[in-house]
C-alpha cells in the first residue's frame, strides 16, 4: 500500500510532464512577415500547408511529414516566452537596408511575436527557422 502511495504520483508528473513538452512543440501557426516600402514577403505555415506571398507571385506548397516534423522540433527548441525581447542582431531595416521582419508563432490561444529585426540577419534562436521557411518555400530572400 505504501509503495502505491510513493508511485502514483510520481506516475501523475511525468505524465503531465511528458503532455506539457508535446504540447510545446505542436503549433498551429507560424507566420514570418518582412516588408518595407515596395517589398513584400509573406509565409504562413498552418496544418500541412505553406503559403507565401511576395509583389511577385504567391501561391500554396504541402508540407511534408519530415518538413512539417522539422518545424515541430525548431519549435520545440525555442522558448516562446523570450522571442519578444531578443536582440537583433543588425540595425540596417531602420535605414531601408533591410525589410523589416518578425515571426508570430501561434499555439493554442496564444500567440509569440517576434522582436523585428533584419530579414536575411535574425537573432541566432530565429535563425533556424527563416532558414527552414525560406528553404521550403524557394522564395529568394
Amino acid at each position: 500500500m505504501k509503495y502505491l502511495k510513493i508511485m502514483t504520483p510520481v506516475v501523475f508528473l511525468l505524465m503531465v510532464n511528458c503532455t506539457a513538452q508535446n504540447i510545446s512543440k505542436n503549433f498551429d501557426t507560424i507566420a514570418y512577415k518582412a516588408q518595407t516600402r515596395g517589398s513584400l514577403i509573406q509565409i504562413t505555415v498552418e496544418d500541412d500547408k505553406l503559403n507565401y506571398k511576395t509583389n511577385q507571385e504567391e501561391g500554396t506548397k504541402e508540407i511534408s511529414k519530415e518538413e512539417l516534423e522539422e518545424f515541430k522540433k525548431v519549435i520545440g527548441g525555442l522558448n516562446l516566452e523570450r522571442i519578444g525581447d531578443l536582440t537583433a542582431p543588425s540595425e540596417k531595416r531602420i535605414t531601408d537596408g533591410a525589410l523589416h521582419a518578425e515571426f508570430t508563432i501561434k499555439i493554442g490561444d496564444k500567440e509569440y511575436k517576434s522582436i523585428t529585426f533584419d530579414a536575411g540577419n535574425p537573432p541566432t534562436e530565429l535563425k533556424k527557422l527563416e532558414d527552414l521557411l525560406y528553404s521550403i518555400s524557394k522564395i529568394k530572400e
